[in-house]
């Protein structure tokens, strides 16, 4: 039988076992209502300027690059030393832009369209500790900073550690599963239009991480796919939205049957002020 007592004045509880000495080492201490303080390591720089528009989750979009360059020690060249070994890694990242107050225990991830689950059953970026993960892939390591693709992290999120992804312990000893709203949305993913002129517009759009024309129209598409509508806003009718990729601004329209098509590519002041914000 086990017991349990306060200790004053120490913000602790000890843990004992009856007929153990309580002064003895075979004491078990376990923190009660403990806070940690967690600093940046570096900022995560991205072709996705704003949460609209993001990936939900990584690989969505595979040509989605960004680099994050370590700040946290004096060399940070040597914390980064083999890292380029490993073919993928771990961002562990704090979601900055939550604006929540109060975190609810059940959320509506889009994909369900309006069901509910228990937070901890999601992926959801509102959070007890707002803490993210993303397995991205390994471009190269230069001069103390990491470049990946397959982002889907915001411009200028902190990033909080750096982990390699190892397969052997990484993936899973049995076949995983998951719930079947995960492999069969109730919604229906859009379909995607892109018209000859935006066409023509994204043949001259200006880059920043995306290396052609060809990267950035599929990027476009990758992104649509998914529908970045929240389920508020589709349920509102929202029929016209846009959102930045790059260093441009993407205007899409909505038809009654569910297809997207993207009907303007330009960089507006709007993606010309984020820019000059983040310091790009």
């Amino acid at each position: 039988q086990w017991y349990q007592r306060r200790v004053r004045g120490y913000g602790i509880a000890v843990v004992y076992r009856r007929g153990y000495n309580q002064s003895s080492l075979q004491l078990f201490k376990m923190s009660v209502d403990k806070e940690f303080s967690i600093a940046s390591i570096g900022t995560f720089r991205s072709c996705f300027l704003t949460k609209n528009g993001t990936p939900r989750q990584p690989s969505v979009c595979p040509y989605a690059r960004g680099s994050v360059a370590v700040s946290h020690f004096n060399n940070p060249d040597h914390s980064l030393e083999s890292l380029s070994d490993y073919s993928h890694v771990w961002l562990i990242f704090i979601f900055h832009e939550n604006s929540d107050s109060k975190i609810k225990a059940k959320v509506c991830p889009p994909r369900l369209n309006g069901g509910k689950v228990g937070v901890f059953a999601s992926r959801s970026p509102h959070r007890p500790n707002n803490i993210g993960m993303s397995l991205v892939q390994v471009e190269r390591v230069e001069n103390g900073t990491l470049f990946v693709t397959g982002a889907d992290l915001i411009d200028g999120t902190p990033i909080i550690d750096i982990k390699p992804y190892i397969e052997y312990c990484d993936r899973p000893c049995s076949s995983p599963s998951c719930p079947d709203w995960i492999s069969n949305p109730p919604s229906a993913p859009l379909t995607v239009d892109i018209t000859h002129g935006a066409k023509q517009q994204i043949q001259v759009a200006p880059l920043r991480f995306l290396r052609s024309a060809a990267e950035l129209e599929q990027c476009i598409r990758d992104v649509l796919v998914g529908d970045p509508r929240s389920v508020y806003r589709k349920r509102q009718g929202e029929v016209e939205f846009s959102f930045p990729v790059d260093a441009v601004d993407v205007r899409v329209q909505v038809g009654a049957e569910g297809g997207a098509s993207v009907v303007d590519v330009r960089q507006t002041d709007f993606v010309r002020n984020l820019l000059l914000k983040n310091g790009a």
